[in-house]
């Protein structure tokens, strides 16, 4: 069984934030992860905050 994945990624621009939504993250065994990445809209060097958990992206709202 093939399972093929024609999920989109997209980015905008809000209250001053880049969000890339559901950018895919290849595993070494081929199983695609959606992350949402959010970061300033300008160049420069910021310091990272890192968040996971092993469910759906969106239920800890």
């Amino acid at each position: 069984m093939t399972y093929t994945n024609a999920h989109s990624t997209w980015t905008e621009v809000k209250d001053g934030m880049r969000i890339d939504w559901d950018c895919p993250i290849v595993m070494s065994n081929g199983v695609v992860l959606r992350c949402d990445v959010f970061r300033p809209d300008g160049d420069g060097p910021y310091p990272v905050i890192m968040a996971h958990g092993p469910y759906g992206k969106w239920l800890s709202l």
